[in-house]
């Protein structure tokens, strides 16, 4: 299961396929795990913005499902 996570910090935007991640608030950074086993840590992430798209919805359906057992619809459009 991977997705990409999207974040910057002050202009540029950057792109980073993952297959999970941790905030950890103690310290104030992102622990990204990679595919081959890596771990990437992003420091000061207070200090990013950050955007997850459908590819992570997905993701995480995937892994919700699988634990459960059974299909999870997806809600469409606003409540």
């Amino acid at each position: 299961m991977q997705y990409k996570i999207r974040y910057k910090r002050r202009f540029l935007w950057k792109e980073i396929t993952v297959t999970g991640h941790r905030y950890e608030p103690s310290t104030d950074k992102m622990v990204l795990y990679f595919a081959d086993g890596s771990i990437k840590e992003l420091p000061q992430w207070s200090k990013c913005e950050v955007f997850l798209g459908t590819d992570w919805v997905l993701a995480v359906k995937k892994d919700m499902e699988s634990k459960a057992g059974q299909s999870i619809p997806l809600a469409v459009g606003g409540a």
